[in-house]
């Protein structure tokens, strides 16, 4: 159970980055989808977040990245946004992924267990956020992994990480490859960011989808909880989740269907449905 959001900006808006970051924090604080959910047993998003970023310059890039066990609606927590905000004035574009946490009482807690999670693979790198669950011991049995010392959302991460080593063609092929074979792991959604420093730019990724129940007062309450909007205002891309456009308001923010996207500074980009089993 958790909040994302994953923007890129030609030329860093402050003004428009700020107010998606505070509907970012809001979201944390009260998520009425995520109270909607669990018939009102929880309702915040407060076991920790984390954020990604690289930012151009003209030497090259630079990466921001920083987790924190906090929730992100704490006073030390805001501090440290308005921190890292700061920085992002510095570049001349920026990629950015960022997640707010919800734990099970069943998975481990900890720093090391925030996202983005960190991934090196062909001599690139790639930071993953996850909203959603997957079945941990069969995807851990999969892997040759203990399950227990890991969240569900790492092992998903690891998962990708292996298929993109062994990826012989373009890359978006392999992704969607990836993807739909993560998707037969998947027991509640699969909404996720990726963001790739690899080569010549930075390439941010997205996925969104969730399993059906069959009942459907069950999959309205998914439906509206896992459901992604896209936001373009100028330079600034975004794709952030349902609490994060409610907060955000202005009634700019789309909603996305199911499948595999790039979020680049030309726009968004589907790639392909992810809803296959491969």
């Amino acid at each position: 159970m958790c909040r994302l959001i994953a923007l890129v900006d030609q030329h860093p808006n402050y003004y428009t980055i700020s107010r998606l970051v505070w509907a970012f924090v809001e979201s944390s604080r009260f998520d009425e989808y995520l109270s909607r959910l669990t018939n009102g047993r929880t309702y915040s998003h407060d076991d920790g977040w984390g954020l990604a970023g690289v930012g151009a310059v003209k030497s090259g890039f630079a990466v921001v990245y920083h987790r924190s066990l906090l929730p992100l609606f704490s006073a030390s927590s805001l501090a440290e946004l308005q921190l890292l905000l700061d920085r992002l004035k510095r570049y001349d574009s920026v990629y950015l992924i960022a997640h707010a946490r919800k734990s099970s009482r069943s998975e481990p807690y900890g720093l090391e267990y925030t996202h983005p999670f960190k991934f090196e693979v062909g001599g690139g790198v790639f930071w993953f956020a996850h909203n959603g669950g997957v079945d941990k011991k069969s995807l851990a049995k999969l892997m040759g992994i203990n399950p227990w010392v890991h969240v569900d959302s790492e092992l998903a991460g690891m998962y990708l990480a292996r298929r993109l080593s062994e990826c012989k063609s373009r890359l978006e092929d392999c992704l969607l490859d990836a993807y739909r074979g993560l998707v037969k792991y998947t027991t509640s959604g699969l909404n996720t960011l990726l963001l790739l420093l690899s080569g010549e730019n930075p390439r941010l990724f997205v996925t969104y989808f969730f399993k059906k129940t069959g009942d459907r007062a069950r999959d309205g309450a998914l439906k509206e909880y896992f459901q992604l909007y896209l936001l373009e205002e100028g330079g600034l891309k975004t794709v952030a989740s349902s609490t994060v456009a409610k907060y955000y308001g202005g009634g700019g923010f789309q909603p996305l269907d199911e499948g595999l996207y790039e979020l680049g500074l030309g726009g968004l980009r589907r790639i392909g449905d992810i809803g296959v089993e491969s």
